[in-house]
């Protein structure tokens, strides 16, 4: 059965929404974001409309499995919503969401390196530390 995400991006200006038909739990949608980055600004730049597009660019694997959405609620059978944007001193933000078909509950909210750094398998958080500019990167064992 596929798990159904949609990804929400969102700056000041603008929000775009990306749904991917498959992977949509925690550990998966770690990696389609992080794999996002090889076509998008470089941090510390982020796009709302820039980052949608390298979402889709990074993860499309054929037809059907990620599209441009208009909003998220257009999907009545997804597993998790994430939301992601950038705070005023520059860090990434994402907010997740599961679908417990009673209601969405908040599962994380928090920087985006510590989403990976709880989520992700070694292998994307090597892919983290290479995107990261800080000095405080991400243990792999």
């Amino acid at each position: 059965m596929a798990t159904r995400a949609v990804y929400t991006f969102t700056d000041e200006y603008n929000t775009f929404h990306v749904y991917k038909h498959y992977d949509g739990y925690e550990s998966g949608a770690a990696e389609f974001i992080v794999k996002a980055f090889k076509f998008a600004w470089g941090l510390p730049r982020f796009e709302a409309a820039d980052f949608a597009a390298a979402f889709i660019a990074a993860n499309k694997t054929g037809g059907g499995d990620v599209y441009f959405s208009t909003n998220w609620d257009d999907h009545g059978d997804l597993s998790y919503r994430y939301e992601l944007s950038q705070s005023k001193n520059g860090q990434l933000i994402i907010r997740v969401f599961e679908n417990t078909f009673s209601g969405y509950v908040e599962l994380f909210y928090g920087r985006m390196k510590d989403f990976v750094n709880q989520y992700a398998g070694d292998s994307v958080k090597i892919m983290w530390n290479g995107i990261d500019k800080s000095e405080n990167k991400l243990s792999v064992t």
